[in-house]
């Protein structure tokens, strides 16, 4: 998930300092997870800035809608299509991807209008469902299988491939944060946890950070959204939750 926060709301509305007409538009992905953009966070800041003499109008998207994903934002975009024309500025409640999406979007519609983020996006976040921690950085050639599971360049303050480092102190701790556990002790434990402890000794060749160069660009087969939420749904009711 993308791990994120919240802007200050004063930057939020600095943003929006010259816009009577504000349409915000929330996701029922991670922004609601990490309660930044879900339907209950889109009513509060509608009210705040209503306080502030603002005209709003709330899209909030239900849980499992996401707003990076076009073909379920973009039903959300068409049935208020007439208020995104009529705005003068648009709110994302979401991570920087779904702001952009939308954005392009809206465009598609020859609509354009000023776009602003109401979060900042933290990277790849894991776990849950009250603490999280950034897992995965998106480098394009993970090394987990070479790491047992366990990835340096997150997980790691230096981001060493090859470590531990000389700071690493007695009782396994991290010299950058004495409490938090070095990444390479931890990936020593579990390789010796598996049975595989000799591959510490295995030196790993240097990272092709050529892999990140952005934008980076991916092309699938689509998948056919109906039927897929048909497959939610049957989970769904196969937990007992109606």
């Amino acid at each position: 998930m993308m791990g994120q926060i919240r802007k200050p709301f004063e930057e939020i509305l600095e943003y929006l300092k010259d816009k009577k007409k504000i349409v915000i538009m929330g996701c029922g992905g991670c922004a609601t997870i990490f309660h930044t953009g879900g339907i209950k966070q889109v009513s509060e800041i509608a009210e705040t800035l209503r306080k502030e003499g603002k005209e709003i109008v709330e899209i909030g998207l239900p849980f499992g809608v996401f707003c990076c994903y076009l073909p379920m934002s973009s039903m959300f975009v068409d049935k208020y299509i007439e208020e995104f024309k009529s705005c003068d500025a648009v709110l994302m409640m979401s991570c920087g991807d779904g702001l952009q999406v939308v954005r392009k979007y809206l465009e598609s519609k020859n609509i354009f209008k000023p776009i602003y983020p109401s979060n900042n996006a933290l990277g790849f976040f894991g776990e849950g469902p009250e603490e999280f921690l950034e897992k995965c950085q998106g480098c394009g050639e993970c090394k987990l299988g070479k790491t047992a599971g366990i990835c340096p360049l997150t997980q790691c303050a230096k981001g060493l491939l090859n470590g531990p480092c000389g700071g690493t102190r007695e009782n396994g701790k991290c010299e950058v944060d004495p409490e938090k556990d070095c990444a390479w002790y931890l990936i020593y434990k579990r390789l010796k946890e598996i049975g595989k402890v000799e591959e510490i000794k295995r030196i790993n060749e240097p990272h092709n950070w050529n892999k990140t160069v952005r934008p980076r660009k991916l092309k699938v087969e689509p998948i056919n959204l109906h039927e897929k939420l048909k497959e939610t749904r049957e989970v769904i009711e196969s937990l007992g939750i109606k």
